[in-house]
Formats: structure tokens, sequence, C-alpha cells
């Protein structure tokens, strides 16, 4: 059973890895988004790995802007900015 555990906590974990570079790198190419067409891509590029969670990509948005990656547009908050 810990075994079992442990091989889901690091799918997730590769998985989290995987969005995150898929969200950049989309983000990099566009430099300014919409959240659902970010949301979408993101989505559409991960599809031939995996069927990525909405809230997981939700959460790593958040995460990248905490990290300086992304921000959110002062006049529309649902438009990200690519940073770094």
């Amino acid at each position: 059973m810990d075994e079992r555990k442990k091989i889901v906590e690091d799918v997730d974990k590769d998985r989290r890895y995987a969005i995150d570079a898929a969200l950049v790198r989309i983000m990099k190419s566009r430099k300014v988004l919409g959240h659902q067409q970010l949301v979408s891509e993101c989505v559409e590029h991960l599809s031939k790995m995996f069927k990525p969670d909405i809230k997981m990509i939700k959460k790593r948005i958040e995460d990248l802007i905490s990290r300086d990656y992304l921000e959110r547009d002062t006049d529309n908050p649902n438009t990200f900015k690519y940073l770094a």
C-alpha cells in the first residue's frame, strides 16, 4: 500500500512539472493571454501525455504568479502577462 501511495505522489509531482512547463511555454510565446484560452491551450498541449485536471491547472497558474513567472493584468483580472 505504501508503494502505491509513493507512486501516486511521484506521478502527481511529475504532472505538476509538466503543467508548469506547458503554461510557461504557452505564455512565453503569447506574452498576454486570457484565462480560458490559457487553460484550453494547456489542456490541448498536455492531452497527448495525460488528461490534466482543470483545478490542478488553476493551482499551477496561481503558483506561477506567486513565483513571478506570470502576473494578472491590473485592468482585467482574467488576463495574464508573462514576466520571466
